[in-house]
C-alpha cells in the first residue's frame, strides 16, 4: 500500500494575477453581488486569488459564475478541473472539466506547438492534469499516453517522478526505476522523484538501499517545512520496516507520519497502523488509528472520501471483529466491498482490496453463525430464522472465500499475496492460512517451496509453515506441529499469528481434556471474543448452578471445569436470574441478568466476548 505522492502545483493559482494579494477581505473585490456585472476573465482571475489565499470553495463559485457567462472559457474549465481532483477528490468531474478545458483550447488556438508562453503554460497544465486525474480514475494507459503528448513539447521537474510512477503501475519496473534514476541526475522535483524511486528500489528488494532513499526523502521535505510533506516517505519507509519485521521501526515511522501536518491527505499510514496493532493484539490502539485519520480528515471538509472510506471501512471491521461486535463489523465490511475506491496515487490494486474484503466478510459472516448457534433464549420461530440465517452465511461465506482465492490465483500474479507482508496488499496474514485452505495440498506446498526459495527473511518462513499445516489440519501429529510454531513465535510482534495457532490446536483437542483447557484459557487471555468466534468454549468454574442449568450454560459458549481462573456464579431472585462471572486473577467482572436462565446466559456470553 505505497503511497504515492499528493503534488498540487501552484500554477492552479498563478494564472493571469491580476489584484494585490494582500488587500481586504472586505473590499468590494470579494463580493458576491459585484460578480454579475464582471466579465468571466475578470471572475477567473480573482479565483485564482482565491485559490492561492486558501479559499476554495469562493474560488469554485466564482469560476461557476464565469462559466455562467462564458461556458467556451477554457481557464474556468481547467481551473475548477483542478479544484475537484485536489481539494475535492471527485475524480469523475475533474476529468469532465480537464477534457472540456482541453477541447475549448484547441478549438481556439488550434493544435501544438504554440509560440507564445502564455499559451504554452496554459496547454501544458492542461495535460499535467489530465494526466493526473487518468492516474486518479486507474487508468494508467491513458495517464502514459498523455505524459507523452505532454514530453513532446514540455519539460516539468515534477514529469519524471509521474512518469516513473505510471510506468510502476503498469508494472514495468525497471524502466521506472531508469526514469527515476535519470530524474534524480537532472534535477527533477527530488521530493516526488526519490519516493518514488525508493518505492522502485523496495520492490526489486533491494530494501536497504530503499530506505536509504527514502530518509533523503524525508529530510527534503522536512526541511521545506510547512509546505513539505514528509507523511509519504515516512509512510513508506514504514512498510519497508513492517516487511523485514523491524515491527518497532514501522511503527515509529507510521506515528511520525500522522503527526506531520499532512498526516491525513492520505489513509495509509493510518492504515498501516491499525494492520500493525492488529497483528499484536492492540485493538484499542488500532481504534485509536482510526479515530485520529477521521478526526484529522475533517480539517478537508471539501474532500468526498473516494480516497480512504473503503479502507477505513476495512479497517474498522476488521476491529470490530477482532473484539466481538460482529454486527458492526458486518456492517463496515459490507460498506468496505460496496464503497467506490481509487488507487492511481497508492501501490494497491483494486484486487488487493477485493481479497482482503472478501476474505474478512467470510470470518465475520462464520463469526455471526458462531453467534447465532450458541444463542439460547429462542423462540420457535426465532430458531427456524437463525437456522435459514446461518445457512444463508455459511453459502456466502463459502463464496466469498472462494472468489478471493480465484482473485488470488487468476488475477494477483499466482498468488502474489503469499510472499508475507506484500506492501501492496491488505490481507492479515496471520489467518490468510483460512483463504488458502482450498487451494490442494501439492499445488500450494509446491507454491509455498518456490516462495520460500527466494525469500530469505527468517521470520517470515513461520507463516508459511502455518500455511501448509492448516491447508491439511486433522491428525493429532499436528498438535506438536502448531506447539512448535507457537514456541516460535516472537513476543508482541507475532501475537495474533500465535492466536491463531492456538484455534487451529482448539480445533484438533477434546473439549473436556486438560490441554484443551490450557489452550483454550490462553486463547481468552490474548482475545476474548476469539473463542466465541471460532465456536470454542471458554472452561470456566461454576457455582450455584442446578444439573439443567449447568447443562444449558454448557450449550454456549462455555464449558464446566474444576480448574480456571474464571467462574461463575448464579443468583436466583423474584424469578430473576443473575450471573456473575469473574476472574480471580485479573480482577475481571461482569454480571447479567434475565428473566430466564437462557437470557441471562446469552446477556453475559455478550460481555465476556467482546473488547
Amino acid at each position: 500500500m505505497r503511497k504515492g505522492f499528493l503534488f498540487i502545483l501552484s500554477f492552479l493559482f498563478m494564472t493571469g494575477l491580476a489584484f494585490a494579494t494582500d488587500g481586504d477581505l472586505d473590499n468590494p473585490f470579494f463580493g458576491i453581488e459585484q460578480d454579475n456585472n464582471k466579465s468571466a476573465q475578470e471572475l477567473v482571475d480573482e479565483a485564482s486569488i482565491l485559490f492561492k489565499d486558501e479559499r476554495p470553495l469562493d474560488a469554485r463559485s466564482k469560476l461557476l459564475k464565469a462559466l455562467e457567462k462564458d461556458p467556451a472559457n477554457y481557464e474556468a474549465q481547467m481551473l475548477l478541473g483542478g479544484y475537484y481532483l485536489f481539494h475535492v477528490g471527485h475524480y469523475r468531474l475533474s476529468i469532465k472539466y480537464i477534457k472540456q478545458s482541453k477541447k475549448l483550447f484547441e478549438q481556439r488556438y488550434g493544435q501544438p506547438p504554440y509560440s507564445d508562453e502564455k499559451l504554452k503554460n496554459d496547454h501544458a497544465r492542461i495535460l499535467y492534469l489530465l494526466s493526473e486525474s487518468r492516474l486518479n480514475l486507474d487508468n494508467y494507459q491513458g495517464a502514459l499516453d498523455t505524459l507523452d503528448e505532454y514530453s513532446k513539447y514540455y519539460y516539468g521537474l515534477w514529469y519524471p517522478g509521474s512518469r516513473a510512477w505510471v510506468l510502476m503501475k503498469l508494472g514495468r519496473l525497471d524502466e521506472a526505476i531508469r526514469i527515476a534514476r535519470l530524474g534524480i541526475l537532472t534535477g527533477a522535483e527530488p521530493g516526488r522523484t526519490l519516493n518514488i524511486l525508493g518505492i522502485l528500489l523496495s520492490m526489486k528488494g533491494e530494501r536497504q538501499n530503499s530506505l536509504k532513499v527514502f530518509n533523503e526523502a524525508i529530510s527534503y521535505e522536512l526541511a521545506l517545512g510547512s509546505t513539505g510533506q514528509p507523511a509519504t516517505p515516512l509512510n513508506n519507509s514504514g512498510e519497508v520496516y513492517r516487511e523485514i519485521f523491524l515491527e518497532d521501526k514501522a511503527e515509529g515511522s507510521w506515528l511520525k507520519a500522522v503527526s506531520m501536518p499532512d498526516g491525513c491527505e492520505h489513509v495509509l499510514p493510518s492504515l498501516n497502523l491499525v494492520i500493525l496493532f492488529n497483528e499484536q493484539l492492540r485493538f484499542e490502539r488500532a481504534k485509536w488509528a482510526m479515530d485520529n485519520f477521521e478526526s484529522c480528515i475533517v480539517q478537508f471538509p471539501l474532500r468526498n472520501g473516494e480516497e480512504h472510506r473503503a479502507f477505513v471501512h476495512l479497517a474498522r471491521g476488521r476491529i470490530a471483529l477482532h473484539t466481538g461486535h460482529i454486527d458492526k463489523a458486518l456492517e463496515h465490511l459490507e460498506e468496505a466491498m460496496e464503497r467506490q475506491q481509487w488507487f492511481g496515487k497508492i501501490g494497491t490494486d483494486v484486487e488487493d482490496l477485493q481479497v482482503a474484503s472478501h476474505i474478512s466478510m467470510a470470518q465475520a459472516l462464520r463469526a455471526k453463525n458462531e453467534e447465532l448457534r450458541t444463542k439460547l433464549d429462542l423462540s420457535p420461530l426465532e430458531r427456524v430464522a437463525s437456522i435459514k440465517q446461518r445457512v444463508y452465511n455459511a453459502l456466502r461465506a463459502w463464496w466469498l472465500m472462494r472468489r478471493a482465492t480465484q482473485i488470488l490465483t487468476d488475477q494477483l500474479n499466482n498468488i502474489e499475496d503469499l510472499y508475507v507482508r506484500n506492501t501492496d496488499s491488505m490481507i492479515e496474514y496471520f489467518s490468510f492460512g483460512e483463504a488458502l485452505k482450498s487451494i490442494p495440498s501439492s499445488i500450494l506446498e509446491q507454491r509455498i517451496d518456490a516462495e520460500e526459495s527466494s525469500d530469505q527473511r527468517k521470520n517470515a518462513k513461520l507463516y508459511y509453515e502455518a500455511y501448509l499445516i492448516e491447508n491439511d489440519l486433522g491428525s493429532k501429529e499436528d498438535i506438536q506441529k502448531l506447539d512448535k510454531l507457537i514456541n516460535a513465535t516472537r513476543e508482541k510482534a507475532d501475537e495474533a499469528l500465535k492466536l491463531h495457532l492456538l484455534l487451529l490446536k482448539l480445533s484438533l483437542l477434546e473439549t473436556k481434556s486438560d490441554t484443551y483447557r490450557k489452550t483454550a484459557l490462553l486463547a481468552y487471555e490474548l482475545a476474548p471474543a476469539s473463542i466465541r468466534n471460532k465456536g470454542f468454549k471458554l472452561p470456566i468454574i461454576l457455582h450455584n448452578f442446578s444439573s439443567s442449568e449447568e447443562s444449558k450454560i454448557q450449550g454456549g459458549n462455555f464449558t464446566a471445569v474444576k480448574n480456571s481462573p474464571y467462574d461463575i456464579e448464579l443468583h436466583r431472585s423474584s424469578g430473576k436470574f443473575t450471573l456473575k462471572f469473574s476472574a480471580n486473577t485479573k480482577g475481571v467482572h461482569y454480571e447479567a441478568a434475565g428473566d430466564s436462565i437462557e437470557s441471562a446466559i446469552d446477556a453475559l456470553s455478550e460481555k465476556v466476548f467482546t473488547e
